[in-house]
């Protein structure tokens, strides 16, 4: 059928009209409609009640269950693994190795135990430490000073903590550090029993460190036992024993066993022999305690705390260190440090000692660092009036003893103890700020050091140029002559004496920047470590800004050969003193070196603030490059009247007396070896 079909469009009218002709099925005179349209309608109600007869129907046959709502709370299935059969008397203890947060220090401070002995916090009233004392002073700002550690009164533990693995707590005084140690041992308290060993350099120049350690250590336990008695600590039996361990060339254990008498404790310190040998072999000291105490870890569960104390490095680093680092990990034992400040990039100090046999003074060498696997920094005097920071502060411990404490997690506490007062360390360093510099403490040996170096080039070169500059005598080489008093017969020669040892110190420099890769720059933009990218431009300025003084002095003195003559000499200039100048006035060629040397050490400054960096790069730019000479004239004496030669009488001549023989001299007594002391 078509769409326009007129029969269906009717059909489709008549379906969509139909409730309206409903509706309108009488009209409005009341007169029903006509036959056609009647037909119409019947036929339309027909269908619809067909369909809906249908309809019902069909949905008659349609059932629905009615479920009973239930009370009951549904079931819930959840699986766990079978309980083990053989389960340990004690959980083993997980070590959390945890870098210092500086966030901690800005921890508000609670109430301490009695007296002042036991946190880590800063106390308004600091008790000051005296300054070692040098014979220059700094021209230029020094580093402000840190406040001292004292801890107000109080019967209440501190919550502030020491990090675990903290490798520089800040320079303090000898009794604080044994403060903070009373503090960890009573941390660990707090959490379980404790073996404490105090580890004592048996050498004579801790024997003041040892006798201030006894006078600390009824304290020490006396507070420990306050804090018991507050229920600061759990009432355990025998919640604390102690042993003293004296190490040397070897290692003597004075406490047989640990013991919980302090006056065993107390005498066996009193009692302990100095070791004169020299030799600290500390590491293999801490190997043997573990070996031998360990038991108190694995049979009775005590934590065991190693606190040693010593003033110098240890002579036992490489297998011993690595082995004892291995025994603590395994036993869990926690190895602490009170000992001094290593000397920034520099290995070794020297102390003058007198000797009585023949009265000559000789260096007596002591291991004092470096804070780093090797040194890092090149070894340069400074030249004109002014420190000469030979012995300034790391803000680290040496690196063998800071590994130590970094693998097994416990703290060096840096002290101002040294084996000598002209040791002293120069310099006090924020540890906050001095973090970010930390040495990196992976690496068990050298030689897993120059593995490592074979990845960074730029590491490399700084550590060539710092280990060539240790053969060379650079330090030898420091300010040359700075005033010449001349005659006209030898200002020349004079002038051309001087030059020589600017010559030897140019050519020294030039042999260590020979180390350096060619692509510096582009190696120094990817090198990743803010403390290699420190030392790399505080070497590569301190050489350059070496180099170019060498030749603006050299050149300055070649110049005064060819334009002064004899009659100046005479009459205008002869005496030449040479000050320090801003500008380079005479080796202009050099002023490029002089730019990037200045650019180097500037960018020092400015990305290590209140660091050892700052302090050496200062005191490098504390003088210009340049030279300015000042000329004077002194007229010279005049000369003397001519002596009157004494009129006298001729007298009697007298026959000389003959000699007398002469004995022969006995033989040169060898001289006598002086006996050195080891330190």
């Amino acid at each position: 059928m078509m769409p326009d079909d007129p029969s269906t469009n009717d059909n489709l009218s008549i379906w969509n009209e139909q409730p309206i002709l409903l509706e309108l099925a009488i009209n409005d005179e009341g007169t029903p409609p006509d036959n056609s349209s009647w037909m119409g309608i019947t036929a339309g109600v027909a269908f619809s009640i067909i369909f809906h007869g249908w309809l019902l129907f069909t949905l008659s046959g349609l059932a629905f269950e009615v479920r009973e709502r239930s009370d009951r709370e549904p079931i819930e299935t959840v699986l766990t693994d079978p309980p083990p059969t053989d389960i340990p008397l004690e959980i083993p203890e997980i070590k959390k190795y945890e870098l210092a947060n500086p966030g901690d220090r800005e921890t508000e401070v609670g109430k301490a135990m009695n007296a002042k002995s036991v946190g880590v916090e800063f106390s308004n009233n600091p008790v000051q430490e005296s300054a070692p004392v040098h014979s220059v002073n700094m021209e230029f700002a020094t580093q402000k000073q840190l406040p001292h550690y004292d801890i107000p009164q109080g019967r209440e533990l501190s919550k502030t903590v020491v990090i675990p693995g903290t490798t520089g707590e800040g320079l303090i005084q000898m009794d604080s550090a044994l403060d903070r140690v009373t503090w960890e041992i009573a941390r660990n308290l707090q959490e379980k029993k404790v073996l404490v060993v105090w580890l004592i350099d048996a050498s004579g120049s801790v024997v003041p460190q040892r006798q201030a350690l006894v006078k600390r250590l009824r304290r020490i336990y006396g507070e420990l036992g306050a804090l018991e008695s507050a229920g600061q600590l759990p009432r355990l039996e025998q919640p604390l024993l102690s042993g003293v361990v004296l190490f040397g060339a070897q290692t003597t254990f004075l406490t047989k066993e640990p013991t919980d008498k302090i006056d065993e404790i107390i005498t066996g310190i009193q009692s302990a022999p100095t070791d004169p040998s020299g030799l600290e072999n500390v590491f293999s000291a801490v190997g043997q305690v573990v070996d031998r105490w360990h038991k108190y870890r694995t049979d009775n569960g005590r934590r065991i705390m190693v606190i040693a104390l010593t003033d110098e490095a240890g002579d036992d680093h490489g297998p011993p260190l690595e082995m004892a680092i291995n025994k603590c990990q395994h036993h869990g034992v926690k190895a602490y440090v009170i000992g001094p400040a290593a000397p920034f990039g520099r290995r070794k100090g020297y102390i003058p000692y007198v000797a009585k046999e023949n009265g000559r003074t000789y260096q007596l060498p002591v291991d004092l660092g470096p804070e780093s696997v090797v040194v890092e920094n090149v070894d340069l005097p400074y030249w004109y009036e002014g420190p000469q920071l030979t012995y300034l502060s790391s803000g680290f411990g040496p690196y063998a003893l800071n590994r130590l404490v970094k693998e097994t997690g416990g703290v060096y506490f840096m002290t101002n103890m040294t084996t000598n007062s002209e040791l002293s360390t120069i310099g006090q360093f924020d540890p906050i700020m001095m973090k970010a510099f930390e040495p990196d403490y992976r690496f068990g040996s050298p030689a897993d050091f120059a593995q490592d170096l074979t990845k960074h080039h730029l590491r490399a070169a700084v550590v060539g140029m710092a280990e060539y500059s240790q053969t060379t005598n650079l330090r030898g080489q420091g300010t040359p002559q700075l005033e010449f008093r001349v005659r006209a017969n030898n200002f020349r020669q004079q002038f051309t004496e001087a030059q020589k040892s600017a010559a030897i110190s140019s050519l020294s420099v030039d042999n260590i920047l020979a180390r350096m890769p060619p692509n510096t720059e582009k190696l120094y933009a990817a090198e990743t470590s803010p403390r290699w990218r420190l030392a790399f431009s505080l070497d590569y300025g301190r050489l350059l800004a070496q180099k170019v003084r060498a030749f603006e002095y050299n050149s300055a003195l070649a110049q005064l050969k060819g334009s002064y003559t004899e009659s100046d000499i005479n009459n205008k200039v002869n005496h030449i003193i040479f000050r320090p100048d801003k500008e380079l006035n005479y080796a202009t060629s050099m002023r490029k070196q002089a730019r990037i040397a200045e650019e180097h050490l500037q960018r020092v400054i400015k990305d290590a603030p209140g660091t050892p960096w700052e302090m050496l790069a200062k005191r490098e730019l504390k003088d210009g490059f340049g030279i300015r000479l000042v000329e004077r004239f002194i007229p010279p004496p005049p000369p003397a009247p001519p002596a009157v030669a004494a009129i006298t009488k001729p007298g009697p001549k007298i026959r000389p007396e003959p000699p007398a023989p002469t004995k022969p001299k006995p033989p040169a007594a060898k001289p006598v070896e002086p006996v050195l002391p080891k330190l």
